[in-house]
């Protein structure tokens, strides 16, 4: 027994060598616990069908028959089963654009086109462990509005390759074992959750997604968790609470005021609150990103960063529309004399002309003395720029974070 135990201590302590082959989950034969998407044969639509989690006793019902989940365990993906009523269902290993879409939700997540753009702009750079120093920081990720865990799912797929793999035992799955051995005190699960906080120090990226409703943060936890077994569970710390308290705390655990943090991303309706006690832990050139339903939202995180003269300088604002994306201007402007009039400029038609440069300046100080109240207040210019097409919706705008000023 002592033999054995010594064993089972050594494999949980062991990491296995790491492999990449990202397709091979999309070869392999489905077992009791995946999920698979079951969609009508006829349909060749990737929008449509039915999100299953096998468990080898249950039956799925269908308006074109009962499907037992026994018939589907040992297929591989794309095969066909047949219905009570003989209609045939293909089985689809889902990616993660259709897991997202067809969970189950608490709250309306950010969907598949808005959160590859948003992992895009981030610009996310990540190297193997092997690769990267002991002493290089780990690159952290603060998510701030956990909601469904659609974009702590791309995150985490972002960073992925970064940390060294979990160990087999490890690994997060939905099976429990009917009894836990122990031995001389030591259960296995105790050995499996220290072995796991061992695994945690050694990560070299980490997302911490955070949440003011522990409802909402728990039932994530599981959408992540869900996903292809927890290939991505492992990278993510889900914590409950305020922003800025949270900073807080982890400037007191960590026992220092320097920044910890690579990226920032606040999908909360209050955002501008919470602009002043993120800057100081997001380190310089990391990117500050704010999604909002509203434009005026992101004026007022503008407003407030100029007011207060926050270290931020603001990269780009995007319109994520239901057929476009359009890149905004926004800049708090104040406003000037206006050009003489035309009857007082010269018409010689050999004079150079205007530079566009200083010929947007000039509309912009226009705009401005109409969106003043007075003579030099501040006013903000809000405008589209440029137009793209993709599906999505809100505003997302990107600061960089400046040297202290």
């Amino acid at each position: 027994m002592r033999h054995h135990f010594c064993l089972l201590r050594a494999s949980l302590q062991t990491s296995p060598t790491r492999h990449f082959a990202s397709s091979s989950r999309l070869t392999k034969a489905f077992e009791d616990g995946d999920f698979v998407v079951l969609r009508d044969k006829r349909d060749t639509s990737d929008r449509s069908g039915t999100l299953v989690k096998l468990r080898a006793s249950k039956i799925t019902q269908t308006h074109r028959g009962n499907i037992q989940h026994a018939d589907i365990i040992g297929k591989e993906p794309r095969q066909l089963i047949q219905t009570s009523k003989g209609t045939s269902y293909r089985c689809h290993v889902p990616t993660l654009a259709e897991y997202v879409r067809f969970t189950p939700r608490l709250v309306t997540p950010l969907y598949p086109s808005d959160t590859n753009l948003i992992v895009s702009l981030l610009d996310i750079h990540v190297d193997t462990p092997s690769t990267i120093s002991e002493t290089t920081p780990a690159l952290e990720i603060l998510e701030a509005g956990t909601g469904h865990g659609a974009l702590t799912l791309h995150l985490s797929r972002a960073i992925h390759a970064a940390n060294p793999p979990i160990p087999k035992a490890l690994a997060y799955a939905g099976s429990q074992e009917p009894e836990d051995a122990v031995y001389l005190g030591e259960s296995v699960s105790d050995l499996e959750q220290d072995n796991l906080d061992a695994w945690k120090k050694d990560r070299r990226a980490i997302v911490h997604t955070l949440d003011i409703s522990a409802k909402h943060s728990k039932h994530a936890q599981k959408i992540v968790e869900g996903f292809r077994r927890g290939i991505y569970a492992g990278n993510v710390d889900f914590h409950v609470g305020d922003v800025s308290a949270w900073i807080a705390e982890q400037k007191a655990l960590r026992k220092t005021e320097e920044p910890f943090l690579s990226h920032v991303f606040l999908d909360l309706p209050n955002a501008h609150h919470h602009l002043a006690h993120v800057a100081p832990a997001l380190h310089v050139n990391g990117l500050l990103a704010v999604f909002n339903p509203s434009v005026t939202q992101i004026v007022k995180c503008v407003e407030d960063i100029r007011e207060h003269k926050m270290p931020y300088l603001l990269d780009q604002v995007v319109e994520l529309g239901a057929s476009s994306i359009r890149e905004w201007d926004i800049r708090s402007v104040k406003p000037r004399a206006t050009l003489k009039k035309a009857e007082e400029q010269t018409s010689n038609s050999d004079e150079e002309l205007p530079d566009p440069v200083e010929g947007q300046q000039e509309r912009d100080a226009e705009l401005a003395e109409d969106l003043a109240k007075g003579e030099g207040e501040w006013a903000m210019v809000c405008r589209p720029t440029a137009f793209q097409k993709v599906v999505g919706g809100g505003f997302l705008a990107l600061w960089r974070r400046m040297e202290q000023y």
